[in-house]
């Protein structure tokens, strides 16, 4: 009796050390995601994460769409609006049917994420939104 009572705690301690070694990778794996694990709220701070997949906080001044250009973007400006933003938020005309209109998202608080690829030339740089998913309302601007 007592030999299988062994056998068992034996077994149960390596049951434990087996499920501690598969653990770490699990947690490494999620952490080299596209997830990020803060969220920037401050424009300055997030113009300084070009080229990274970010999620941001904001209030939605003003959103456009631009029919007479080419792609007919929808230009979302947090913060501060055109020209004064410093960066943009871009739905390009093919993407538009998974979203909602401007005027639904203009005041509104919302959370972002996407990579803030570099602008163009220096220009401003911009992050792309292609799924529905990617932005979120949060409320009503105060």
């Amino acid at each position: 009796m007592q030999k299988y009572l062994f056998l068992i705690a034996a077994a149960l301690c390596c049951a434990n050390i087996a499920f501690a070694q598969t653990e770490a990778p699990l947690e490494l794996s999620a952490t080299t995601s596209n997830r990020p694990d803060f969220i920037l709220t401050d424009p300055q701070e997030i113009i300084k994460h070009e080229g990274e997949f970010i999620s941001l906080e904001g209030c939605i001044v003003n959103a456009s769409l631009r029919s007479e250009t080419n792609g007919k973007p929808l230009f979302i400006n947090l913060f501060d609006p055109y020209p004064r933003n410093l960066f943009s938020v871009i739905i390009w005309g093919d993407d538009q049917h998974k979203f909602l209109s401007a005027a639904d998202y203009t005041q509104k608080m919302v959370r972002i994420t996407g990579r803030l690829e570099k602008g163009k030339n220096g220009g401003r740089p911009s992050i792309h939104l292609k799924e529905s998913k990617q932005i979120t309302i949060l409320s009503d601007c105060k």
